[in-house]
């Protein structure tokens, strides 16, 4: 178990040295969107929105590796999974999310999306969607699609982790509406873009009812509300025009 977790870090790291390396460009800056077709910017650089390899289903200790919450940091689109596996989570586990992290940075993405596919249907299936483990593996599979540029996967996934956790009154879940809408603004589809930006505004609301939102959250949705509008009133006027 100690040699399997070991291992797991020192991939980890690794990959995470390359996804940094070859992260897509920044988000543009936040702005204004409500007369134009820019795509927001990037979750608040204070989000803890950075998901990590797997944890033991019963911690609640922050992972290693994660930045602190007021760092300023710039965000990636969509941030790595890289914190490595932690002692606890069981070896054939480990194993299977080292072997993950070593495809993709050997630049294996098609095999990396295969096996984070099936580790994440594997735990669905023995333990349920909603199991930490699940839910960590389908946050590593969203990752793995961001980096095949498959963005529409990559939001449908994170959207995914982001719904259960909301459903769950989970407290990470604003974290994961973050990165679903950092998967989100790269979608290149008008109406993909409408689709999943309610989703992403009928969670923010859902959260917002049971408390403040984090900071930063409030304006990332309000720029998220103004492209959708602004998408759905062209639909609307498009026949007139």
């Amino acid at each position: 178990m100690a040699m399997a977790i070991a291992r797991a870090r020192a991939t980890a790291t690794a990959a995470t040295a390359r996804d940094r390396s070859d992260a897509p460009p920044e988000a543009r800056p936040a702005g204004p969107v409500a007369n134009s077709n820019a795509r927001p910017a990037s979750p608040p650089s204070g989000s803890d929105t950075r998901p990590v390899g797997l944890r033991p289903a019963n911690s609640d200790a922050r992972p290693a590796g994660l930045p602190p919450t007021d760092s300023d940091a710039p965000p990636v689109s969509l941030p790595p999974a890289d914190a490595g596996v932690d002692a606890g989570v069981p070896e054939d586990i480990a194993e299977r999310v080292v072997r993950i992290n070593a495809l993709t940075v050997t630049g294996r993405l098609d095999e990396a999306f295969v096996e984070a596919t099936g580790l994440r249907e594997s735990l669905s299936g023995a333990a349920g969607a909603g199991h930490p483990y699940a839910l960590e593996a389908r946050a590593l599979e969203a990752y793995v699609a961001h980096l095949r540029g498959d963005h529409r996967q990559a939001t449908v996934l994170a959207l995914s982790v982001a719904r259960i956790r909301c459903g769950a009154g989970d407290e990470r879940a604003p974290t994961e509406v973050a990165r679903a809408a950092a998967a989100w603004q790269l979608l290149d589809d008008d109406r993909a873009v409408v689709v999943h930006g309610r989703e992403l505004l009928g969670m923010w609301d859902g959260l917002s009812r049971r408390g403040p939102l984090p900071p930063g959250h409030k304006e990332l949705a309000a720029q998220v509300r103004a492209l959708v509008e602004s998408l759905e009133a062209q639909r609307v006027l498009a026949p007139l025009a």
